[in-house]
């Protein structure tokens, strides 16, 4: 559900980018004093993972038109804890925003909420409140789910409040949150399936790698493990993506486009030239526009892309992985040494 640069009028933006930086610089400081050497490898692993994740668009159930896609803050807050797991999925947005341009570089500010604080820190309290007490692998996976379907369902909801905020919708906000809240409970649901598949995963193998150990025994080494993670996280850019649905995600189809009805009008208005601007911007300087090669020079603007094929998106995968794992060992690293000094 990243947000494109016409769903937010630019005091909305501003605001946004103003909160998710002052959270982010919070966190940080709080990290500084928690944060772990023998946390860096999984964070960098765990974030290449959602990135390559996050570009496998799957069709909804019962609704032909659109789909989904994994968001993974709640299942980063169960294994890191939410602090690291809002620094690493913040990472993932400003790599999709900034390279691929996926999301609008106004919207940066409430992507980072919507997609990374929010569900982080909402999935993480009630997670650990169904799980409070005695665990059991029942009220893991319970809590899990209902984690992921109550956090994706609040992002949706922000999305809705952001954009009326903003002044952008002809409908009024109710019919829009309707809209929203339907669609992406499909979302949140399937999300809560990945999720609870993954921690099975690590219960089986290496309970103790999540941040709240799970019930189980260790069966498989620690690098054994993140080496598994990483395979996946590979397996899942160059490979999955390629499967990816074509078809517009929940937000696009809750207001811009709906394959699977012709007639349909988009429903937002935004007539602010900025906003027009702040859009070609990005378009002329986003490295992998769409997750593919540029079809002009760098730094021209074009409407259309390259017909690539599978390769360039392999390769977008790949590469959106590593940069991500980069990203987030450098800030980890970066936070660790201010925490010496």
């Amino acid at each position: 559900m990243h947000m494109a640069n016409e769903l937010l009028s630019i005091p909305v933006a501003t605001g946004a980018l103003a909160i998710a930086g002052g959270g982010l610089g919070l966190i940080c400081r709080k990290v500084r004093q928690v944060i772990a050497a023998d946390k860096l490898a999984l964070m960098g692993i765990l974030g290449a993972f959602v990135f390559a994740a996050q570009m496998v668009n799957f069709q909804l159930p019962a609704m032909p038109g659109t789909s989904g896609h994994l968001i993974g803050a709640v299942l980063l807050a169960i294994i890191l804890g939410p602090h690291l797991a809002a620094i690493v999925i913040s990472s993932v947005v400003i790599v999709q925003c900034l390279i691929f341009q996926d999301g609008g570089l106004l919207a940066l500010g409430c992507n980072i909420i919507n997609i990374a604080l929010v569900p982080s820190y909402l999935g993480y309290f009630l997670y650990r409140t169904i799980t409070n007490g005695r665990f059991s692998s029942l009220k893991v996976y319970i809590g899990a789910m209902l984690s992921c379907v109550i956090a994706t369902e609040t992002s949706a909801i922000l999305v809705a409040v952001q954009a009326a905020l903003s002044g952008v919708l002809a409908i009024p906000l109710s019919t829009f949150l309707i809209t929203m809240i339907g669609v992406h409970f499909l979302v949140g649901f399937i999300e809560g399936l990945v999720t609870v598949a993954v921690l099975a995963y690590l219960q089986q193998l290496r309970p103790d790698i999540v941040a709240d150990s799970l019930p189980g025994t260790v069966r498989l080494s620690k690098n054994a493990v993140l080496a598994t993670l990483l395979l996946l996280a590979v397996l899942t850019g160059a490979g999955l993506s390629l499967l990816a649905s074509d078809l517009p995600d929940g937000l696009e189809w809750s207001y811009a486009e709906r394959p699977d009805q012709p007639e349909f009008q988009t429903i937002v208005s935004n007539p602010d030239t900025r906003i027009t601007a702040v859009d070609d911007l990005q378009s002329k300087y986003s490295l992998m526009p769409d997750y593919s090669v540029r079809a002009s020079k760098h730094g021209d603007i074009t409407g259309e892309q390259a017909n690539t094929g599978a390769g360039w998106t392999s390769f977008a995968g790949i590469f959106g992985s590593v940069v991500t794992m980069v990203v987030i060992w450098l800030t980890a690293w970066m936070l660790r040494r201010k925490q010496a000094l």
